[in-house]
């Protein structure tokens, strides 16, 4: 397939293809999952992960999601410029410049210490409206929220300013894969809530299960799940995919731009990393880790040409790849080359990418495509099959 063939409205040099229908039937696979009392917050911070925070939001949101969560002010303002009216949670930390447009554009403000209280109160009686706030507990993630030693004095002070509405309570878990861990956290989330309770603060939404929580622990579903990764067909580590099958969303793709022949003996790429062992064909292609494909995949991961692998050869630059295609027939100038996805029978995951990397995660891949990739949405009746 040449340049001229190409049938694809971006014409990019790479390109990701993003199935929406799988992004659908992925809410659909954990509503089964957590059953019908259980809200779900779509996770669609970082432009969704990679995958395009407008688009994704409203696919989710069409399909049973009742809330977004999304890092910061800026994501919430874009999506409400979008006509977005589903409530959407400020889950990171807000800046006090922040404030005031947080509480003009109605987005829920995550509350982890007095300070912000104070400005939320102050910009809501200002606009003649309320703040809906959820308060973070840091039960032992060590990061944002209020230690549990400081929260009945935290929330009192809450429940006293004007025009603040204390929605909801949440934590965020360090390390869901570990049992032991997690329950300690879950534990002294509980006791949290309770003491609150106690003093007549609350019923309050209650949420902390990211996509391991909510696949592992039912006892971590609480009033709302809030699924990210598994939201877009992946998951960390890969087994959990024996406990709750998802679609993959994302399909990566670029082009081949040259097809040399090489003698043996010939170095290949910066700093050499790669001589070829005997006459080889290469093909050169236009992506490299400004885009996201990570240098450290050098002379490690596979792309897919014509149904088959091909090995990434050299050093992975800013701006190309090569793989070896000396056993694969037919690759020519413009042959479409998967980074991420399905060619036939053969699949490379973002799991597989992150395996070649230490303390890689799969959407580190997706979170960081680079400005240049173009996207492609669309709805693929075939991502819905059951598995």
């Amino acid at each position: 397939m040449g340049y001229d063939s190409l049938n694809h409205p971006s014409l990019h040099r790479t390109w990701i293809e993003i199935d929406l229908s799988a992004i659908m039937e992925n809410i659909r696979r954990f509503q089964r999952h957590i059953g019908p009392n259980v809200e779900i917050m779509a996770l669609i911070k970082a432009n969704a992960y990679g995958h395009g925070a407008v688009e994704v939001a409203k696919a989710a949101l069409s399909t049973g999601a009742t809330r977004l969560g999304v890092a910061n002010c800026l994501e919430g303002e874009e999506l409400r410029r979008e006509g977005i009216t589903a409530p959407i949670h400020i889950l990171g930390a807000l800046l006090p410049e922040e404030v005031e447009s947080a509480v003009h554009h109605d987005l829920v403000i995550s509350l982890h210490d007095l300070s912000i209280a104070r400005l939320a109160s102050l910009a809501a009686l200002q606009q003649g409206r309320d703040a809906v706030v959820h308060l973070k507990v840091d039960t032992g993630m060590g990061r944002l929220g209020v230690l549990p030693a400081e929260i009945v004095h935290v929330a009192t002070e809450i429940t006293k300013m004007p025009s603040l509405n204390l929605e909801g309570i949440f934590m965020h878990f360090a390390k869901a894969i570990d049992e032991i861990y997690t329950h300690k956290q879950l534990a002294c989330f509980n006791a949290t809530v309770a003491e609150l309770q106690k003093l007549g603060i609350g019923p309050l939404l209650r949420h902390c299960a990211n996509s391991t929580a909510a696949i592992l622990y039912p006892e971590s579903h609480y009033d709302m799940i809030r699924p990210g990764i598994g939201l877009y067909g992946m998951h960390d580590p890969e087994w959990l995919a024996d406990k709750l099958p998802l679609v993959p969303v994302l399909s990566w793709k670029t082009l081949v731009v040259q097809v040399k022949e090489y003698p043996a003996g010939m170095k290949l790429g910066y700093n050499c990393t790669f001589t070829t062992s005997k006459n080889m064909r290469i093909a050169i292609m236009p992506v490299g880790y400004a885009d996201g494909y990570r240098r450290g995949l050098s002379n490690l991961s596979d792309v897919l040409i014509n149904q088959q692998r091909a090995r990434v050869v050299g050093m992975v630059s800013m701006d190309h790849i090569m793989a070896d295609v000396t056993q694969i027939p037919e690759v020519f100038v413009g042959s479409e080359v998967t980074l991420i996805g399905t060619d036939g029978e053969e699949r490379i995951t973002a799991e597989e990418l992150a395996s070649h990397l230490p303390d890689a995660i799969p959407y580190e891949f997706t979170a960081c495509l680079g400005q240049r990739i173009g996207k492609c949405f669309f709805n693929h009746a075939s991502s819905q099959k059951k598995v």
